[in-house]
């Protein structure tokens, strides 16, 4: 028997499922169904379009469709069968309504096995139409009570489905995440490393180099340990899922590094975590710290910097940055580019250090309570002195940011787009203000409760602030300088050789305190006013000076 190559002895097959639920054998057998079909009307299978997306939600490029109609519509078959009509759209009879135009132009007929529908028959079409409604019904509603099913699941706490993140579980008739026996060791080594500011490609390298695979048995990324750092179930929390499209035009959720807040404006937890909401927060902000840090120098990967002033400190002479080389902080220029780029400058590392310092709390002590500087340094203090308190502090400000937001949408749905109308839809409006102002009060009250009982004593207090500046890390001293300081100009020594003690130093140093302007180019004694803090036993001991 010779190829068949008569359109009109030629037909196409278009199989199609949208979720795993439907597996592979079920479209062997719709396949099965519609060849038998082709066989008894005396038709030649030309090609068989197979795909496994939604043929309901829009916005979906189908190319395995869009290549059936157009075969038909070149006038290469003259026939597409389909299992059922649903199977080809659920769309309704706006998408389905133009096929069967198209086609009957064309000559070309439509077959829906299951159905018993053929477009080639007139009586058939009503049938169409109301089989693509039914169609499109049945679509929405599973949709619709989809959507209900999972927002109800997260109000009750209840794993929402999906893989949880490394380290954790959900057991099957389980509705809580817990710790996975066999990650949960290396899950919190990667937390730890985190918290002690390691950067996410160290953490990688080092689980590549022990020969620790993902859950998928790949190597490890920087980008997936980004991943579950970012990721709210981590800490036990329910994370928010967002909706995308993505690069074939297919709708998606993603979830969001933020957690779902209940109506009384709390995180809504999700069962065991890795790292607590402490921890998040102390994690995330490393993080934070890091790409600011990367992008601001152009590279990717900087490593954390090994001295107090390292980016804060400027050349008297040039005005460039000064870095730190052995025990001195010195002229970059000068070192990289030579004295015609700079004459350079050097200062002890240990003697600059105690000037800016004892500056700093000087700086400090200054402040009234009410000034913004000092509010920010407050916050900054509660992040390293209560890393729970901070991330709380965190999540309630969004909360009452996003219910503030949801507050003027329902007043311009009312006022303005008037939506809610009759006295059914005043009720329904004064219910929905009512519940929303329950829960910015509450949020509000949460943060003011948060803000009393926050200890910044410590930052009103020689003493204590002496104290807590010398116990504090690199990273925390660093973190929190830079809130009152933008940079400091180290003018010159007057001589050749001149030796310069802590406070004269100190005169030396012009600053650009934050929210100011800087200070001008000149020695000026009024610096030392409001300092007290000359260790006479030596450098004030940060572990920052070597």
């Amino acid at each position: 028997m010779g190829t068949v190559t008569d359109p009109g002895k030629l037909c196409d097959l278009y199989l199609r499922r949208s979720t795993l639920q439907d597996d592979k054998t079920t479209l062997k057998a719709h396949e099965r169904d519609l060849r038998a079909r082709a066989e008894r009307e005396g038709l030649t299978v030309r090609h068989v379009w197979k795909e496994e997306l939604s043929a309901f939600k829009a916005g979906v490029i189908r190319d395995e469709f869009d290549k059936a109609i157009s075969a038909v519509l070149a006038g290469e078959v003259r026939h597409l069968l389909v299992w059922k009509l649903d199977r080809l759209s659920r769309q309704g009879m706006g998408q389905v309504g133009q096929v069967l135009d198209d086609f009957e132009r064309m000559g070309a007929r439509l077959v829906a096995h299951m159905d018993g529908l053929d477009s080639s028959i007139p009586q058939h079409r009503g049938l169409f139409a109301w089989l693509a409604e039914q169609a499109r019904a049945e679509s929405f509603n599973t949709s619709t009570r989809t959507r209900s099913t999972k927002a109800e699941k997260k109000l009750a706490g209840v794993w929402p489905g999906g893989q949880p993140p490394y380290g954790l579980r959900v057991r099957k008739g389980r509705t809580k995440a817990e710790h996975h026996p066999r990650e949960i060791a290396t899950a919190r080594r990667i937390a730890e490393a985190l918290l002690r500011n390691k950067s996410t490609a160290a953490v990688a390298e080092m689980l590549n180099a022990e020969g620790i695979k993902t859950r998928r048995g790949h190597e490890w990324r920087s980008t997936s340990i980004t991943q579950l750092a970012h990721s709210p179930a981590w800490a036990g929390l329910m994370p928010v899922h967002e909706r995308y499209t993505d690069a074939r035009g297919r709708v998606r959720w993603r979830a969001t590094d933020q957690p779902v807040m209940r109506p009384d404006g709390k995180p809504m937890r999700v069962g065991a975590g890795v790292i607590t909401t402490g921890e998040r927060a102390r994690i995330l902000a490393g993080l934070r710290a890091r790409t600011s840090e990367s992008l601001a120098s152009g590279r990717r990967g900087k490593p954390s910097a090994q001295s107090l002033l390292s980016g804060l400190i400027k050349c008297g002479r040039c005005g460039g940055n000064m870095t730190k080389g052995g025990p001195q902080y010195r002229c970059y220029r000068r070192v990289n580019l030579g004295k015609t780029a700079c004459a350079g400058m050097a200062v002890l590392v240990k003697d600059l250090d105690r000037a800016i310092s004892t500056a700093f709390m000087a700086r400090v002590l200054s402040f009234e309570y009410e000034h913004g500087v000092f509010q920010t340094l407050a916050h900054r203090w509660l992040a390293y002195q209560d890393p729970d308190a901070h991330a709380r502090r965190r999540e309630l400000t969004l909360a009452a940011d996003d219910a503030e937001a949801r507050l003027k949408a329902l007043d311009d749905a009312f006022y303005v787009q008037g939506r809610f109308k009759g006295p059914s839809g005043q009720q329904r409006y004064d219910e929905l203000r009512e519940a929303i102002d329950c829960q910015l009060e509450a949020a509000n009250f949460d943060l003011a409760e948060i803000a009393t009982s926050m200890d910044v004593a410590t930052l009103q207090d020689p003493d204590r602030l002496h104290d807590a500046w010398r116990s504090a890390d690199l990273e925390q001293a660093r973190a929190l300088l830079k809130v009152v300081l933008h940079s400091v100009r180290v003018l010159p020594p007057q001589g050749q050789g001149c030796k310069r003690t802590v406070p004269y130093l100190l005169t030396d140093c012009c600053f650009h305190w934050v929210g100011e302007k800087p200070q001008r180019l000149r020695r000026d004694a009024r610096r030392l006013y409001g300092t007290s803090w000359f260790d006479a036993d030596g450098p004030l001991p940060l572990g920052l000076a070597v």
